[in-house]
């Protein structure tokens, strides 16, 4: 007598114990808005706040046999269902459209969208790691005196550049660095020398410094536009008065100089 096959019980994921730290932070790294609609997570009423949002799973904690079939070939951002590279909070409206039905374009959508969200955390890591002279600031703070006055190089001082850049940069990006160091390249280097002889060794370990930033960066990513983005944001994180414009202008000078994109 053949005996009765038993069918194997799918035992159920827990959900997480989040704390409100925990929670918080992954409300910080979309900016406290749902990453879907923009809608802000935490609404006032009557002088309080409230949530307005949920923390999804982006695979599902416990799919049904329908979600496992549907998302058996897409990309997981963690093997654990309620590990911080998995979760993300959505307003009430978004998680609800998110998960029933559950389909292929929002699941990719949400996946593109945490897979930036986690660079983003991982480049913010590097921020803090890697220093610079504080030194650079003065150069910096040279560039927006009132009494500055640009020495601008001829355009084969920007041919280096074009070279290393190739079609590797969108060409706006590239023309503009290509205009700085044209503009400011020689001011900048004088700069440096006046700082090399006041504090020898000084221009030369900041020039250090940008390289072992560029090397790190070369880890993380390929694409020249966001190295040279993070690089402006690098500087600008470790000196906060700076602005954009002048931190494009250092960085264009160490494209310059080689100590990115040697």
């Amino acid at each position: 007598m053949t005996a009765p096959r038993t069918t194997k019980k799918k035992v159920s994921n827990a959900h997480p114990s989040i704390s409100q730290a925990f929670e918080l932070a992954l409300c910080a790294e979309v900016n406290q808005a749902c990453p879907n609609c923009g809608e802000p997570l935490f609404v006032s009423k009557r002088g309080r706040r409230y949530r307005n949002y949920e923390i999804a799973h982006i695979y599902p904690l416990n799919p049904t046999d329908g979600e496992t079939d549907l998302l058996n070939n897409e990309q997981k951002l963690s093997s654990d269902p309620n590990h911080e590279d998995n979760l993300i909070p959505l307003c009430f409206s978004c998680h609800n459209v998110f998960d029933n039905p559950k389909t292929i374009e929002n699941y990719r959508e949400l996946v593109v969208k945490k897979s930036a969200l986690i660079k983003q955390k991982k480049q913010n890591d590097v921020f803090f790691q890697f220093n610079i002279e504080k030194d650079i600031a003065d150069i910096i703070e040279s560039l927006s005196s009132d009494n500055v006055q640009f020495e601008a190089s001829t355009t084969l001082e920007a041919k280096r550049v074009d070279d290393k850049l190739g079609n590797n940069i969108p060409p706006l990006t590239k023309q503009k660095i290509k205009n700085d160091v044209i503009s400011f390249y020689l001011f900048v280097k004088e700069r440096f020398a006046d700082l090399e002889r006041s504090d020898p060794g000084k221009a030369m370990l900041i020039a250090t410094q940008v390289k072992a930033f560029y090397q790190k960066q070369k880890l993380i990513t390929s694409n020249m536009q966001e190295i040279f983005d993070n690089t402006v944001q690098w500087i600008r994180r470790k000196h906060p008065a700076t602005s954009n414009q002048a931190a494009e202008v250092i960085a264009a000078f160490y494209i310059q100089n080689c100590e990115l994109f040697e």
